[in-house]
């Protein structure tokens, strides 16, 4: 969560303009940024005055990397692209974040503006955290899973790994000794609002949020 010498982002669409700009509220020069992408996706050369390169080029070899992708499954992807380059993964954290000293991050993380984790919340490895979502005490979620903005996570809920979670979606609480959980693979539609167990690889919509 300290700021970087250089600082490559997988993407250069809006997903990552807008980490770009929370790279550059903590400290990051766009100087010393690059958006990296594949070759075939290469488009423009500069984007917000911001370099783009192709990943196949070399250039951000060895550099630390965020993948800022907004889809679970291609931000797995992208990330072991950038691994590949011998890249390591960076963290970012805005400085409005609201993160208590219990709160566990893995690599790769990013909480954006307006986040809330309170107490005793674990996030695995390239977890996105947007703008104005929060999760409540005891929350556990795993690798590369995506909180779009406005999203609410109650205490004692267990999510799964590759889930993403709908804009203005809502999780109810589990018990300290039955976690509510939430499957590996699992899509929470915009504005739903989870009372129970979501299956692996389940999509749900609707208040309260049944498979649709």
């Amino acid at each position: 969560m300290t700021p970087y010498g250089k600082l490559a982002i997988f993407g250069a669409g809006g997903h990552a303009r807008e980490v770009a700009f929370i790279a550059e509220r903590c400290g990051v020069a766009p100087a010393t940024m690059a958006f990296v992408v594949e070759e075939a996706h290469l488009r423009e050369t500069t984007v917000n005055g911001i370099e783009v390169h192709a990943i196949e080029s070399g250039h951000c070899d060895g550099w630390p990397f965020v993948a800022a992708v907004g889809d679970p499954a291609l931000k797995e992807r992208a990330t072991g692209l950038c691994v590949s380059r011998r890249m390591s993964a960076a963290t970012l954290c805005d400085p409005s974040v609201g993160l208590h000293r219990t709160v566990v991050l893995g690599e790769g993380c990013i909480l954006f503006p307006g986040a809330v984790l309170t107490v005793n919340v674990s996030l695995g490895r390239h977890v996105h955290v947007n703008v104005n979502s929060s999760l409540s005490h005891d929350c556990r979620v795993g690798d590369y899973s995506i909180f779009s903005p406005g999203a609410r996570v109650a205490g004692h809920v267990h999510i799964g790994s590759r889930v993403f979670v709908g804009i203005g979606a809502t999780i109810v609480n589990g018990l300290h000794n039955v976690p509510l959980p939430i499957g590996d693979d699992a899509f929470i539609a915009a504005g739903a609002c989870v009372t129970g167990p979501v299956a692996d690889g389940a999509r749900v919509m609707g208040v309260p949020a049944k498979v649709r």
